[in-house]
């Protein structure tokens, strides 16, 4: 019941509410977190809804309507609501469709960090049982985690969620990987890019200038470190290895090569590589 209220009333109040300031303050751009998950892209969207009165802000991995749908389909098929009710067709119809100028706030994150986060946040999804009931072993784990997981995802999701929804092309932009961030300007679009690395006062201070905020401050939410899964995840960490075959894959990469220094890249393959 509870999950019920939330996804017909309580979010589709939320999303009125955002509906309403796109036609009220013609004037506010909105504001999209627009990340792949697991880059710490809650922490920034909530930390602004707390800060914007009158600009519409959104949180959305993608703003493709065919994959949004079969993900709400899915998870109505194995009888649970999504996490919230999408806001992706109010984007597209309001925004992109109109050519309505906007902000984007987007972070990434280390391609084999970012994949063992997604992994274990979706425990169940990947393993067929809860975390906490998990007792296997942590090279079982890893078997589920090389045969179940798309790795490819974070390399892709710039050329395939970001390009199809905005037409820019991130690879054509130089990125400073040194300071680890770069603000875009298009006809219609700004964009803030963060590497999640990037500490938060520095990350406050962007997000405050981008967004014209007199102040702001992050207040981390989904942190991996308070989920149940926590230990295990840490342990995993601690004692995974990764073939160099897997590892050049990830560090190899056009994403990695576009956002990552040379030095970081030879340091996170000798900290993963199996001997």
């Amino acid at each position: 019941m509870r999950q019920f209220i939330k996804y017909y009333i309580k979010d589709s109040i939320l999303l009125g509410l955002e509906n309403i300031k796109l036609v009220l303050f013609t004037k506010k751009k909105p504001i999209l977190v627009f990340t792949m998950a697991k880059v710490g892209s809650l922490s920034v969207y909530f930390s602004l809804k707390k800060k914007l009165s009158k600009n519409a802000i959104f949180h959305v991995h993608s703003l493709n309507e065919i994959e949004v749908k079969k993900g709400i389909q899915l998870c109505f098929q194995n009888k649970v609501y999504p996490g919230s009710k999408t806001p992706v067709f109010l984007i597209n119809k309001k925004i992109i469709n109109q050519k309505r100028p906007f902000k984007i706030v987007c972070l990434f994150r280390d391609p084999l960090e970012r994949n063992i986060s997604a992994f274990f946040d979706a425990f169940k999804l990947y393993t067929g049982k809860e975390s906490s009931d998990y007792k296997g072993s942590l090279k079982k784990l890893k078997e589920y985690y090389d045969e179940k997981l798309n790795h490819e995802f974070p390399l892709n999701w710039f050329d395939n969620q970001f390009f199809d929804a905005t037409n820019i092309n991130i690879y054509d932009y130089k990125f400073d990987k040194q300071q680890g961030y770069s603000i875009l300007k298009t006809n219609t679009i700004e964009l803030l890019l963060i590497n999640s690395n990037v500490s938060d006062s520095i990350k406050e201070v962007l997000i405050k200038d981008f967004c014209n905020l007199k102040s702001f401050k992050l207040k981390n939410r989904n942190l991996s470190s308070s989920k149940e899964y926590a230990l295990l995840n840490s342990n995993f960490k601690k004692q995974t290895k990764f073939s160099k075959e897997y590892l050049d894959s990830l560090y190899h990469s056009k994403y990695a090569s576009h956002f990552f220094t040379d030095s970081y890249i030879e340091k996170q393959i000798e900290k993963w590589r199996k001997f």
